[in-house]
């Protein structure tokens, strides 16, 4: 495993457990998929927002949600 991986990992790690309380509260609050990922849309377009001062890391979470999407289209998304 290379040191982008591990990075990878512990990230994921860090952050599944504020994943899963959001994904309880859009359970708690009847939150339908079409209605989650629009809220999902709409963070995402406040975090490239907040990031128009830095324009690569803007850049860098574009290219993960593509790379995702991606991902997900090829049937490669584990």
């Amino acid at each position: 495993m290379d040191v982008e991986q591990s990075s990878e990992i512990e990230l994921a790690e860090r952050v599944r457990p504020l994943v899963n309380e959001i994904l309880a509260r859009f359970n708690e609050e009847g939150i339908n998929p079409q209605e989650a990922g629009t809220i999902i849309i709409a963070l995402m377009h406040r975090l490239l927002q907040a990031l128009d001062d830095n324009p690569e890391a803007q850049r860098l979470f574009t290219l993960s949600v593509v790379q995702l999407v991606n991902q997900h289209l090829a049937g490669t998304l584990c």
